[in-house]
């Protein structure tokens, strides 16, 4: 059994980032509410969550742009929960990017520096091997008004390396960028950021980006932690319904585990297992739900399809089967696409549907299931 929420910390470790029954209050709202989160050397830690659920204002509490109505922020294992931000030894990359239009490019890596008191010849060195890590030592002069989205993008993140921060801090980084520029963008990123060995936290409300980028994820709603694990954690045992319909495409079936410890849905499919009786889902992803083939081996299900949606390489198809619907994403034959009304034969993935406790939300591993 998987348990990944919880308070994210670990014991006696040492942390770069360590968050400690965070909270922030804003009058009777309640924005952030005693998340606790430690981050270790070199670990690239997600922020998920829909917008206003408190990820952009717990990246803030990091930065000391936010003040804790309550808890400790601690970094490099000391206080820095009332120390402003040019204290706590944090690069921010912000999601307008935040670069002065007037200054070249040179000139807003070295802006951190100069404040510093690096001499001249430190920081004409410093922003030369940054201009070299993000591969653009051939625009030192220009102006940001110059530069595509995905070139003041990385401007941004050399600019918050030069002073080596503990902590980089990147807020929605993509958020700017086209589809296309934001896949090679964060490929890009990634590789830096492994490159320099840098603690990060990153802000982001796209299950793409953070199940590609992280090591870890956090998943917040309303304020606090769902749940904290890593991609293939979050992804493949989500601890309650929101995490696992967030997190990808699924199916949730309703229904509660009797007394025997079957999983019985509203339509009466069943999961026989030894789970806790009371109210329960059955999470199915479409990777579960396949096309029967001729002569299959085992269980199939009558389905009809209720939509179909082509996105090139694969069409995702609504099903009713049995009465619940059901996702499943097949590649079809060339030319050959599911229509409204049409039967089709079925089998599933019996191995890794997962099972959530509704009341509870604990999350219980199914081993075998029949559907």
């Amino acid at each position: 059994m998987s348990s990944n929420h919880g308070n994210g910390l670990h014991g006696e470790r040492d942390y770069v980032v360590e968050l400690q029954s965070v909270s922030r209050h804003y009058g009777e709202s309640i924005a952030v509410a005693d998340v606790s989160l430690g981050m270790a050397r070199g670990e690239l830690v997600c922020l998920l969550g829909p917008s206003g659920c408190g990820k952009t204002t717990t990246l803030r509490m990091v930065a000391g742009f936010v003040k804790p109505t309550s808890g400790t922020v601690r970094i490099n294992n000391q206080d820095m929960t009332h120390q402003p931000p040019y204290r706590r030894d944090t690069g921010m990359v912000f999601q307008s990017y935040a670069l002065f239009p007037h200054m070249t490019v040179a000139e807003n890596i070295a802006f951190g520096l100069e404040n510093l008191k690096w001499n001249r010849v430190d920081r004409e060195k410093r922003v030369r091997e940054m201009l070299r890590l993000v591969e653009l030592p051939h625009l030192a002069e220009r102006l940001p008004t110059q530069l595509s989205g995905g070139q003041q993008q990385r401007i941004a993140l050399a600019r918050a390396l030069a002073m080596r921060p503990a902590v980089l801090l990147l807020d929605e980084p993509f958020s700017n960028l086209d589809a296309q520029l934001r896949v090679r963008m964060r490929e890009e990123l990634r590789e830096v950021i492994r490159g320099v060995d840098v603690t990060t936290l990153f802000v982001t409300h796209d299950q793409e980006e953070a199940l590609t980028m992280s090591d870890r994820i956090v998943v917040m709603n309303t304020g606090r932690i769902e749940q904290i694990g890593t991609p293939g954690d979050i992804y493949e045992s989500p601890e309650s319904t929101f995490v696992a319909k967030f997190i990808g495409w699924c199916s949730v079936v309703e229904g509660a585990v009797d007394a025997t410890g079957t999983f019985v849905s509203k339509s009466a499919l069943k999961v026989p297992g030894n789970w806790q009786p009371g109210p329960a889902n059955a999470i199915v992803r479409p990777e579960h739900v396949h096309l029967a083939a001729d002569g299959p081996q085992g269980l199939v299900r009558e389905a009809r399809v209720l939509e179909s949606h082509y996105y090139g390489g694969a069409t995702r198809v609504v099903l009713d089967v049995g009465g619940e619907q059901l996702m499943m994403h097949e590649r079809f034959p060339f030319g050959r696409h599911p229509k409204p009304g049409e039967p089709l034969n079925i089998t599933l993935n019996t191995d890794e549907i997962r099972v959530v406790s509704s009341s509870s939300q604990t999350f219980t591993d199914l081993k075998r299931v029949a559907i």
